[in-house]
C-alpha cells in the first residue's frame, strides 16, 4: 500500500473529534487525547502507523523463511523425543535466523528513512516533536536550498544505515 493512503486512512482514525479510535475509546468512557496534535503522542502515532503498514510485509518473510524449513528436520527431532517447545527452540528458531535478521534489518533501514507518513500525518509538527532525519533533508534540500548541507546529511544517513546492515550481516554470520 501506499504510505500516503495508509497515513491518510490512520489520520482519520487518530482525528480527536470524529476518529474511530476517539469514538471507541468513548464508548468505554475514556476521553482519548488529540493523537496527532500532542507532542507526547504524535511520534507515538506515527510509530504506531508504521507498525502496523510493515506487520504484513515482516509476516510474509517469516513466513517464506518458516516455508523453508525442511519438514525431516522435524521428524528427526521428534523420533528423538523432542517436545513441541524443544522443536520450536532447537529446529525452528535457529533455521529461521536468517529470514529474522533479513527482516530486523530491512525494518530497521525503513525506520531511519521515514518521510511520508510523517509529512502526511503531523508534518513535522506539534512543535517538532515528528521531525525526522529525512524531513530535515528534504527541507534544507529544497526549502532552504541548502543542496550541500542537504547532500552531507544523506551520506551520513547513508553511512548509518551501511554500518548497521553490515553489523547485522556480521552477527548473522556469526550466529550460523
Amino acid at each position: 500500500m501506499s504510505w500516503v493512503a495508509v497515513a491518510l486512512v490512520w489520520r482519520w482514525l487518530l482525528n480527536p473529534y470524529y476518529g474511530l479510535l476517539n469514538n471507541l475509546l468513548a464508548v468505554v468512557g475514556i476521553q482519548g487525547p488529540a493523537w496527532l496534535f500532542q507532542p507526547q503522542w504524535a511520534m507515538a502515532s506515527v510509530i504506531l502507523t508504521s507498525v502496523w503498514k510493515d506487520t504484513g510485509f515482516v509476516m510474509a518473510i517469516l513466513l517464506a523463511g518458516l516455508q523453508g524449513i525442511p519438514q525431516e528436520f522435524y521428524e528427526a527431532a521428534e523420533i528423538d523425543g523432542a517436545s513441541v517447545a524443544q522443536r520450536v527452540r532447537h529446529v525452528t528458531l535457529p533455521l529461521l535466523a536468517p529470514a529474522f535478521y533479513f527482516a530486523l534489518s530491512i525494518s530497521l533501514i525503513n525506520s531511519f528513512q521515514v518521510f511520508d507518513q510523517v509529512y502526511v500525518l503531523t508534518g513535522g509538527g506539534p512543535a517538532g516533536a515528528t521531525t525526522v532525519l529525512v524531513e530535515q533533508i528534504v527541507k534544507n534540500a529544497f526549502s532552504f536550498s541548502r543542496m550541500g548541507y542537504a547532500s552531507a546529511m544523506s551520506w551520513v544517513l547513508f553511512v548509518l544505515i551501511f554500518a548497521i546492515t553490515l553489523a547485522f550481516s556480521r552477527m548473522q554470520r556469526r550466529r550460523l
